[in-house]
């Protein structure tokens, strides 16, 4: 890498970082002012306590907060080095000594590529093995006050769902299990008024629910299915699968925090809901690289197409452009949610209407 490329490089990484810590910082001090009363609520009233919750709860929201900024940035931070050089002069020095164009950018494209890695990094390996952190509302940072618990289907067709549940213990109230006919011979319901989650291991009673005070207190007298054991009167074992105490406590947007191969796999099971939604994520999540991209091509071909012009008129025309690529996306998107596009329809059709766009200003670039 030459002298050249090692300077535009550092430009653009320093215009991304101070883009990220000015942005990041603003977020916090909005969002610690909304949440103050939360922060202080979790921590009992206690000063020192309240600085190690806001400390805990924004060191995990900063993974989130870099996923939400990452795309954006690279696109302003590319403007930025473009407008940097120009107001300095030093693009017209390059161009020049016969240096094109597109040479002289090639560093901030390497740049852009290297923050869409890292980003992808952080959004299928990081992200996912902190969704359960990252679910968690201010007042909750450790996870031990009680939450929602929903409903999920098993693959066989049982039902199970729940009311309230403590993250700590694994444990739900008011469990629901209806059982379909074409295991119990009947529809069966079942209710108990706690149940914990025991994971998998080598005791016999485990890889399920054990449910306790159940109602009715014993099964039928003609029962045979291993799925539902009874251990005592009211004290039933329920051998699941797929539910496990994760899968019933996690929100309905959940898969924002989730992998794309998670998506995937969800998809393909025939017992979930809401499929019209994650199918939109999935597409959404191959076309957010490809969208930033594109933005990044389109604002660096605007500000060099004429870089003898007003350095800000360029950068507000950048930004014009930019808003109505972001603006399409989110209403290809929510169309996508709501069954008015398909899911491949909604996800691609920026990528189709702005990437001929974003060809042509490429290939009209002065040299």
């Amino acid at each position: 890498m030459s002298l050249l490329d090692r300077t535009i490089l550092t430009y653009f990484l320093r215009a991304w970082l101070i883009g990220f810590v000015s942005l990041l910082s603003l977020y916090i001090v909005i969002d610690l002012f909304n949440k103050f009363d939360e922060f202080l609520e979790a921590a009992e009233g206690n000063f020192h306590n309240m600085l190690l919750v806001i400390g805990t709860y924004y060191s995990y929201q900063l993974v989130l907060i870099f996923d939400r900024l990452s795309g954006v940035l690279i696109v302003l931070a590319a403007m930025f080095t473009i407008a940097w050089m120009q107001r300095n002069n030093e693009l017209l020095c390059l161009l020049s000594a016969g240096i094109s164009a597109r040479r002289v950018v090639r560093p901030i494209l390497l740049g852009s590529f290297l923050v869409l890695g890292v980003s992808l990094i952080n959004r299928e390996l990081i992200m996912p093995q902190l969704m359960d952190k990252l679910m968690r509302p201010a007042t909750d940072p450790r996870g031990e006050l009680p939450c929602r618990a929903y409903g999920a289907f098993e693959p066989n067709g049982i039902l199970i769902s729940g009311q309230e549940a403590l993250r700590r213990y694994q444990l739900v109230y008011h469990l629901t299990v209806t059982i379909p006919e074409r295991i119990a011979g009947s529809l069966q319901h079942i209710r108990a008024r706690e149940a914990r989650y025991i994971p998998p291991s080598s005791d016999y009673y485990s890889g399920g629910w054990l449910l306790i005070d159940t109602t009715p207190r014993i099964l039928p007298g003609n029962w045979h299915s291993p799925v539902l054991e009874i251990i005592d009167p009211g004290k039933f074992f329920l051998r699941t699968e797929r539910v496990d105490f994760q899968l019933i406590t996690r929100p309905p947007g959940w898969f924002q925090y989730a992998s794309t191969y998670t998506i995937f796999l969800e998809l393909q099971r025939p017992e979930t809901v809401g499929l019209s939604i994650l199918a939109v994520q999935f597409h959404l999540r191959l076309t957010m690289p490809i969208l930033a991209f594109i933005m990044t091509a389109i604002g660096i071909s605007l500000l060099l197409r004429d870089h003898q012009r007003n350095v800000f008129l360029n950068s507000g025309i950048c930004l014009v452009v930019g808003f109505a690529l972001f603006g399409m996306h989110h209403l290809c998107r929510h169309l996508g949610e709501h069954d008015y596009l398909g899911a491949v329809e909604a996800a691609w059709l920026p990528v189709f209407l702005f990437g001929p766009l974003a060809i042509g200003l490429w290939d009209a670039i002065r040299t």
